[in-house]
């Protein structure tokens, strides 16, 4: 299981490296028609998004393992679970929100109709 997880990380990473070529945009959006002003505004958005994104994931792996150090011990500490449990949902939580409000704020009420069905391949984890 851990390295299914490792697996998706690295294809997910690998994913985010897309856009940083010329005329390549993290995830395909096309459907959306964005004009060239539109297109630089988001490859800046998701440089930001993957910078910050790499952070969130250092964190989260030492989440992790504090999680996995609880899980040793004889004693469940069920309420220090939770919190570390709850902190990394928390930045993941605020991540995503961070990149969606600066799209949000480049796409046409049209586009962000569009945009609005395909939420779920923005949710980080």
């Amino acid at each position: 299981m851990k390295i299914l997880k490792i697996l998706v990380v690295l294809l997910v990473l690998c994913n985010l490296t897309l856009f940083a070529k010329e005329n390549h945009i993290y995830k395909n959006l096309d459907f959306l028609n964005l004009d060239k002003n539109q297109q630089e505004k988001l490859k800046k958005i998701l440089i930001s998004h993957k910078k910050r994104y790499e952070k969130f994931y250092v964190f989260k792996q030492e989440e992790e393992k504090k999680l996995q150090e609880l899980i040793k011990q004889d004693h469940f500490d069920e309420e220090k679970y939770e919190d570390i449990a709850e902190e990394i949902e928390e930045e993941a939580v605020e991540l995503e929100v961070k990149t969606l409000k600066k799209i949000h704020k480049i796409l046409t009420k049209e586009q962000r109709e569009k945009f609005s069905h395909y939420l779920q391949e923005w949710k980080v984890e």
